[in-house]
């Protein structure tokens, strides 16, 4: 089951690592839990669609709790990867030579863009969420269009990587 899934590093680990600030993994635990509740309460409003649950109010009320958690799930991503592109810097170390410099701020930008992209997508489902919530005053339409960029950007997210092209000429050499 997803929900328990999500807590088994809570439930290991309760306390703070000191790796990260603090406030980074409180906020990381907050969002650990928030992900749980939604998978937990979608469960609940899958049931109630089907059936097996036939209380109105109570597929409601997990329905609101599922679009909740989601919504500020997707905030606390924002809140982590807006922190971790903030972070990203790279200082020239002495005796550092032209290409070593490059390459490594070559590597930060490619960090950066992958936390941009997790920050984009974390906007657009928290947007999607409040659209659904109605906490925005926001169209049918752009409610569905926020829908299928989201589902789009997840699609992309789950795509293996490319295949590294030193190891491709390698495996041609051979």
């Amino acid at each position: 089951m997803r929900p328990l899934e999500l807590m088994t590093p809570l439930l290991i680990a309760p306390g703070f690592t000191g790796k990260q600030p603090m406030l980074l993994e409180a906020i990381n635990k907050v969002k650990t839990v928030l992900m749980a509740v939604y998978f937990g309460a979608d469960h609940v409003v899958w049931a109630h669609q089907i059936g097996l649950i036939t209380d109105k109010k109570v597929g409601e009320r997990y329905q609101k709790l599922s679009l909740w958690s989601w919504a500020l799930g997707s905030v606390c991503t924002v809140a982590t990867e807006s922190y971790n592109i903030a972070a990203k810097s790279v200082v020239r170390k002495e005796g550092e030579s032209e290409e070593d410099y490059a390459r490594r701020v070559e590597e930060v930008k490619k960090q950066i863009n992958q936390h941009l992209f997790v920050l984009i997508h974390a906007l657009f489902q928290a947007a999607l969420a409040a659209g659904l919530l109605q906490l925005l005053p926001l169209k049918p339409r752009t409610v569905g269009f926020l829908g299928v960029v989201a589902s789009a950007m997840n699609c992309y997210l789950l795509l293996p990587s490319y295949p590294k092209p030193v190891a491709a000429a390698k495996a041609k050499a051979s």
